[in-house]
């Protein structure tokens, strides 16, 4: 089987969960012996093809006004320019046939498409390919993704987020099913009745690479506790709850690790709220270097983050994870067992729990470090390959 996966930027420039996690998948599809190709977006002027384990990827060149990024905020009309073409972008479908045409692949699995647009669902069905589209965020619904506006949750999709909703609710009728990294994107997306009733939609974990998992942890400094976040560095994903709450914790057997980019201004703040001494900022880390140095993960997402890769990978290492309840979280964390889950915006709640695992007993420690690495199992490549290899056998038996 061939199949083409479509991600709007993969390695190396992998910045977010979303391309790490296909990746991955496409790494482990070629390791289970399938043609894998990638197509993604750059602000390179011409199309570059390269290869990566095994992966044949196209680097196309953003037909756009800019390659969106955290580090760039683009004035306000431009923005909206943006998102218009994106609503049905000629460019990126003709360069997307382009690679069809020559690849010829059985099957297209689209994940991030902003920057694409949903003109790709049109282009897969013309050339009478299957597709299949995993929502790894909100984009069908919302152009900028997140569902998050005025430092909270959407509880809809609002009045100016319509027309967009509208014209990739058509565009969906070209896809022939649906994945979800977590339960909880697909039922999002089915209460605003954005997928067509009659096309199948699963639920569909992410793999964490390989089949290997550590050993169950210990405390690195017995009596002291290492806590971590790693990721994107922004008010969605609560970076700056998680800062404030530090200044509550009233123990002093703790710091906190710091791994990610941010904008400046949003940086420099943090650095200013953080209380001295105990914060460190280390940029860009790896991420087995990071997992390898803390004893406690702490992903406080203040929006309703899909699935956030970072629990998985905690588990992978043996730690266990203090998670804001927002998105899929509450699917992969088990209150008492694998970590603890506290109100998204609730800071005193979060900093009571880093003061709790700062009394920790190295016994009971152990024990929340093996319950995570029996959940680890959950995300190795072939238990996630098992069903992802299901779902695409429906489609092209259809």
């Amino acid at each position: 089987m061939k199949i083409l996966y479509v991600v709007n930027t993969y390695y190396p420039d992998v910045n977010g969960g979303a391309p790490r996690s296909v990746q991955f998948l496409a790494q482990s599809m070629v390791a289970d012996g399938h043609a894998v190709v990638v197509v993604r977006l750059t602000d390179e002027k011409h199309v570059k093809e390269y290869e990566h384990e095994g992966v044949k990827v196209y680097s196309l060149p953003i037909r756009n006004l800019y390659l969106p990024s955290e580090e760039f905020t683009p004035a306000k009309w431009k923005r909206f320019c943006w998102h218009l073409l994106d609503l049905f972008n000629p460019w990126a479908a003709y360069d997307f046939w382009q690679v069809l045409k020559k690849e010829q692949p059985d099957i297209v699995n689209s994940n991030t498409v902003g920057g694409f647009s949903t003109s790709i669902f049109h282009v897969t069905k013309m050339m009478d390919i299957k597709l299949v589209h995993t929502m790894r965020d909100y984009y069908l619904m919302c152009p900028q993704s997140g569902m998050y506006r005025n430092n909270k949750n959407c509880e809809g999709i609002c009045r100016s987020c319509r027309p967009f909703a509208a014209v990739r609710k058509q565009a969906s009728k070209k896809v022939d099913m649906f994945l979800g990294n977590s339960q909880f994107v697909v039922d999002r997306h089915n209460s605003h009745h954005v997928l067509p009733s009659e096309v199948s939609c699963y639920n569909q974990w992410n793999t964490n690479g390989d089949d290997e998992v550590a050993q169950r942890r210990t405390i690195h400094q017995p009596g002291f506790i290492r806590f971590g976040y790693i990721g994107r560095i922004n008010e969605l994903k609560g970076v700056d709850v998680l800062i404030e709450a530090c200044s509550e914790v009233t123990a002093q057997n703790w710091d906190l690790k710091v791994a990610g980019t941010a904008a400046p201004a949003f940086m420099n703040k943090l650095k200013e709220m953080a209380p001295a001494g105990k914060v460190e900022f280390l940029n860009w880390v790896s991420a087995s270097d990071f997992y390898s140095s803390i004893d406690v993960l702490v992903c406080p997402s203040t929006y309703h983050d899909p699935l956030p890769r970072v629990i998985y990978e905690a588990y992978k290492f043996g730690i266990p994870v203090i998670s804001a309840r927002t998105g899929g979280t509450p699917e992969m964390v088990d209150q008492g067992e694998t970590g603890y889950l506290y109100d998204a915006k609730d800071v005193s709640a979060l900093a009571a729990i880093m003061n709790d695992f700062c009394s920790i007993s190295n016994v009971d420690y152990e024990q929340l470090s093996a319950f995570t690495l029996q959940k680890a199992g959950l995300f190795t490549r072939t238990a996630i390959l098992s069903s992802y290899k299901e779902h695409i056998n429906e489609v092209l038996r259809k």
